[in-house]
């Protein structure tokens, strides 16, 4: 970013806007230490901060974290924030999830809201559940 001719570049000063206290707080210290405390919130902030500014290895350690936590209550959630911050290993383990469940969960409203949403992850949500039944049927 400093190498590049941008506004930063020229001023040497990065500012960032769209995060709170706390989670720039808790990236600056990770920057210089590789050090941080994770809670289900600050792992999804962090991740997407991660993400914008390329600090793979913390991304990583979010993801992990996040994976971790995976469960029926947040499993579709988990799954679409997963997708839309490009974090694979959070998707496996919520698809996983989702699809162990899948009878009680695609009742819930955030199942009905993420199909009027984003109707392409519903699509391999079911793509995935019917490639598994077919791989049990065939064992």
């Amino acid at each position: 970013m400093l190498e590049t001719e941008m506004e930063e570049n020229k001023s040497g000063m990065i500012k960032i806007y769209d995060v709170s206290y706390e989670v720039l707080r808790s990236f600056v210290k990770y920057l210089y230490t590789a050090e941080v405390l994770l809670d289900e919130q600050m792992a999804c902030d962090l991740l997407i901060l991660a993400e914008k500014y390329q600090v793979k290895h913390l991304k990583s350690f979010c993801e992990k974290f996040m994976t971790s936590k995976v469960n029926n209550e947040n499993a579709i959630a988990s799954y679409a924030f997963a997708h839309q911050h490009h974090a694979k290993q959070l998707v496996e383990a919520a698809l996983s999830s989702i699809i162990e469940n899948i009878s009680i969960l695609t009742e819930r409203e955030e199942f009905k809201e993420l199909l009027e949403r984003d109707p392409r992850l519903v699509v391999e949500i079911y793509e995935a559940y019917l490639t598994r039944q077919v791989n049990t049927a065939e064992k």
